[in-house]
């Protein structure tokens, strides 16, 4: 099978697949409802992987991957991403919000 559906969700404005190709490499499917446009991607331009596990109307969660902290110093504001860096290996899983524009 050269892939699968893993996840998929909906809201008033986008349709999102993720889909898995072979064991871990996933890419993500967004279809904007208002005009058809897709966006279908593995990582975001900032280089962020992401894998949602809750997604409404205004935004999407996720888990932040450790080997991903570097890149959200990028999008964060310089107090959050400081609470990223003073994390620990064995900390509970850490969440972020993605809100749609």
């Amino acid at each position: 099978m050269p892939y699968f559906l893993c996840d998929q969700y909906q809201n008033d404005k986008f349709y999102y697949i993720m889909l898995v190709f072979g064991l871990k490499h996933s890419k993500n499917l967004f279809y904007r409802k208002e005009d058809g446009k897709s966006f279908f991607f593995e990582k975001t331009t900032e280089d962020i992987h992401f894998e949602p596990l809750a997604f409404n109307e205004d935004f999407l969660t996720c888990i932040v991957f450790n080997e991903d902290f570097p890149n959200y110093e990028k999008v964060l504001p310089p107090e959050e991403y400081k609470k990223l860096e003073e994390r620990l290996e064995d900390d509970n899983p850490c969440l972020i919000k993605f809100y749609f524009k």
